[in-house]
């Protein structure tokens, strides 16, 4: 049965993050603290991951990804809630009655410097238990349920473009200078957040625009996936504004500039500095992999990302090793802290770039890189 727990992780972290938002005050950085204690710590100490098990009940690797749905639109109400002057719903009036706990004073308790701290938490919770889940679901482009549910993950996040952009933009032009999510060598992950965000806007935007070439106007609109994105992403800013007004929308979108630095850390450590000719297939070199047994259950197999690359129609639970793939020195979460440390991570990554151009590279890629070596 551990081998399907593993995947279930992530509902702790919802379940903390909304504890931490009832609680008010101080616990608002609740989520924060067990993410970067927990999550992070546990990825920091993981062993291997070992060989790929053999599952028997391929349903309940599908339930590790739906389940998440409903304690992420919980967790989104009570963070709307928490920033709210009144009581949306009468639900803290509910909880005094049902519980004895007095949320309400929790919340009036509750100081702007805590808010912050909201923000962060709900932002790896959203990250962690929405982007990640969405991204493997958004793959999934003949299933309308799972890209029906990966949408609104999508929305909760604020992220109105990795539908496309992500799926038919960088899984096509990974590793060439086309593709704004591969960063490059010598780039911080600040200047490479910004590139990486509006590049993916202005990729998406066309990517539509060629798909409805020749539709009627009105289908060019009402059709286009990257304008239903945006208007799903600002419905859910709506409901914070309707509740909270410009306080509640300030914090969400705070909160969505977060989780979008640690989505953008992400991209940027699973290809940074890797180049390829455009034109030329992609292979499992193009990847950066992680053999973090932790990084493996918390990110559905995303480490596996040579494979995810080589197969992405392919569920997280068939992903393997790639043997050629390079491997970065510690898995996926507990590089996020390096990667935003330019200094430190460019320390880091060196050697294992200059082996990559060493052994890995083309000659052609060779000459692309030039004398960038260590980055």
């Amino acid at each position: 049965m551990g081998v399907y727990l593993r995947y279930f992780g992530t509902h702790l972290l919802l379940l903390v993050t909304a504890v931490g938002f009832l609680l008010g005050g101080a616990a608002h950085w609740l989520g924060l603290a067990s993410g970067v204690v927990v999550w992070i710590g546990a990825d920091a100490l993981s062993p291997r991951v070992g060989a790929a098990p053999a599952y028997r009940h391929r349903a309940l690797l599908d339930v590790a990804l739906y389940s998440l749905f409903p304690p992420l639109a919980a967790l989104t109400a009570i963070f709307a809630w928490s920033l709210s002057r009144t009581d949306v719903l009468g639900f803290g009036a509910w909880l005094h009655s049902a519980f004895g706990y007095d949320a309400l004073a929790a919340r009036a308790a509750t100081a702007g410097w805590d808010l912050v701290g909201g923000a962060w938490s709900f932002a790896l919770a959203i990250a962690l238990g929405g982007i990640l889940v969405a991204h493997e679901l958004v793959h999934r482009t003949r299933d309308p349920l799972a890209l029906a549910v990966g949408r609104w993950m999508l929305a909760i996040a604020f992220n109105a473009t990795l539908e496309v952009a992500h799926v038919f933009g960088h899984h096509r032009d990974v590793g060439t200078p086309a593709d704004p999510t591969t960063a490059r060598r010598g780039e911080s992950v600040y200047h490479f957040y910004l590139r990486s965000t509006f590049g993916q806007v202005a990729q998406a935007w066309q990517i539509e625009r060629e798909r409805l070439a020749g539709a009627s106007a009105w289908q060019r609109w009402w059709s286009n996936r990257v304008l239903r994105g945006f208007l799903r992403s600002w419905s859910v800013a709506g409901v914070f504004f309707a509740v909270g007004g410009w306080r509640a929308l300030g914090v969400f979108l705070l909160a969505a500039a977060y989780n979008k630095l640690l989505l953008e850390a992400l991209n940027y450590m699973e290809h940074y500095g890797l180049v390829r000719v455009p034109g030329t297939p992609i292979e499992p070199r193009h990847s950066w992999n992680s053999v973090s047994a932790f990084s493996h259950a918390v990110l559905f197999n995303l480490p596996w990302h040579a494979d995810h690359h080589a197969r992405s129609q392919v569920q997280y639970p068939e992903l393997h090793a790639t043997e050629t793939a390079p491997v970065l020195g510690q898995g996926y979460l507990a590089t996020l802290p390096l990667v935003l440390v330019p200094p430190l991570w460019r320390r880091l990554i060196a050697p294992r770039l200059a082996a990559w151009d060493r052994e890995r590279a083309s000659a052609a890629e060779r000459c692309l890189v030039g004398g960038d070596g260590g980055g």
